[in-house]
């Protein structure tokens, strides 16, 4: 009876703690020098690991407002860092943000080391441990980072590549094949272009953008190995989510490629495959639709809540929160 009471009041006690915690206050701080950049933390100046939220191809806040409270109540630093907002011109809507890049070229990804040293004068912020959370180009971005940084120690890439792609923005409409997506220390990295970037603007929705990314690798192999992300260069852990129906670009593959290139060097890495999925991983959301995706919504939603707990897992055993 004495140990069936103790056992109770343990569960009352964890459930009461578990209730503590998520009261816990989020707050968000701007980050001087970035602007429309911020960090969540709890409340108080405990050091906390951060997270750096990095977005894909559709730029702004949205990724960092998504996550970054949710991170926030796990206990990290967690960064929502927008570094692009569409521009198109008369040919899209307004940016959201107009004094970020309007276009996605040479983006720099040495930014990051200066995030990390205005973040370091910041409280409850221990850059001592620090990840990468990216999606897509944010996935591309972080690879990038991670190969160049030794101060980087976790890394999640949902729907990765294994090499940095063509820009692309407005201007970019008469001057294919020109441009990086990104660039480091001031010079624009090699990168592999697309086939049919403009003809897949002027289809909208009917475009084939897996087959541009593809179609531009087999059309420029030596471009496309000069433009490989050295990931093997990269210490830290390392976990890629992919869908092998990914309409985007082909995100399992480039998976495979990481992983071979990695395991060469000693490097171990961390892989969820999922056959019937698409390009929409990130998260835990039920179905939705999101055509451009590949895979059904119901095979998306599936990885999703298959992933996040994994991710959740991931980023605890790495970071230590």
């Amino acid at each position: 009876m004495f140990r069936r009471m103790m056992g109770v009041l343990a569960a009352v006690a964890a459930i009461a703690a578990a209730g503590v915690a998520a009261a816990q206050t989020v707050i968000d701080r701007p980050i001087e020098g970035f602007p429309h950049a911020k960090v969540w933390t709890l409340e108080g100046d405990a050091p906390r690991p951060v997270v750096v939220i990095l977005h894909g191809a559709e730029g702004g806040d949205e990724a960092g407002r998504i996550f970054g409270p949710e991170l926030a109540q796990m206990g990290y630093a967690a960064v929502g860092l927008p570094y692009y907002s569409a521009n198109w011109g008369d040919f899209g809507p307004p940016p959201q943000f107009p004094d970020l890049p309007g276009s996605f070229i040479d983006i720099p990804v040495d930014q990051l080391a200066r995030l990390r040293e205005v973040l370091r004068t910041m409280p409850g912020v221990d850059v001592e441990r620090f990840g990468l959370f990216g999606a897509s180009k944010g996935s591309e971005f972080a690879l990038i980072a991670g190969s160049r940084y030794p101060w980087i120690d976790s890394i999640v890439a949902y729907s990765p590549t294994d090499v940095v792609w063509e820009g692309w923005g407005l201007e970019m409409v008469e001057a294919e094949g020109t441009r990086s997506s990104f660039s480091f220390e001031g010079q624009p990295l090699p990168f592999t272009p697309y086939r049919g970037f403009v003809e897949g603007l002027l289809a909208g929705d009917a475009a084939d953008l897996r087959a541009i990314h593809a179609n531009g690798r087999a059309d420029h192999p030596e471009k496309a190995l000069a433009a490989r992300i050295p990931v093997e260069a990269y210490p830290g852990a390392l976990l890629l989510i992919a869908g092998a129906q990914d309409a985007q670009w082909p995100a399992s593959e480039a998976a495979a490629a990481i992983v071979s290139a990695r395991s060469a060097a000693g490097r171990e890495t961390e892989t969820l495959i999922y056959p019937e999925a698409g390009h929409d991983l990130v998260g835990d959301s039920p179905a939705r639709n999101t055509p451009r995706s590949g895979g059904t919504p119901e095979a998306n939603a599936a990885a999703r809540q298959d992933a996040w707990p994994k991710v959740v897992a991931f980023l605890q055993r790495t970071l230590e929160p």
